[in-house]
């Protein structure tokens, strides 16, 4: 699964730096970017599965489904950076950590902004599954039939 998220992020949206390659392999080989492609996935999905099936009453409306959207894509926002930010300064990975001490290369400075990049990224992938599903979903609920229109 590692060589179907890892394009997404580096080549797709032009994340990898060259410069900074020992936290990409961290990532890479920690299996960060499992973690970070499932969270955009699973939370979304867990969301809508809640508003489409367990939500019986009151019966929502337009407002309350983007309200949902809304929390959905602030829950994959919040677990990506604290999924990225743990996997990248809470690593074993000797080098980088000597890397991320030593003020000179620059990693510490480029490390703290990859969890905000990544959790805007997983927040934008979030948004447009969480509409596909739900536009699924909706199909099959029993309750929230016309949402979102």
């Amino acid at each position: 699964m590692k060589n179907i998220f890892a394009p997404i992020y580096e080549t797709w949206f032009s994340i990898y730096e060259p410069n900074y390659r020992l936290l990409f392999d961290t990532l890479y080989n920690g299996n960060g970017y499992i973690y970070l492609g499932l969270s955009f996935i699973i939370i979304p999905l867990i969301c809508w599965y809640l508003f489409y099936y367990t939500w019986k009453f009151p019966y929502g409306n337009f407002l309350h489904w983007l309200l949902w959207m809304l929390i959905a894509v602030v829950i994959v926002f919040a677990s990506t950076w604290s999924i990225a930010n743990s996997e990248i300064f809470a690593s074993n990975n000797q080098k980088l950590i000597e890397a991320l001490n030593d003020p000179e290369t620059g990693y510490k400075e480029y490390a703290t902004s990859l969890p905000t990049m990544y959790g805007s990224i997983n927040s934008l992938m979030a948004l447009l599954l969480g509409f596909i599903f739900a536009l699924f979903m909706k199909r099959y609920s029993k309750v929230q039939t016309h949402l979102p229109f």
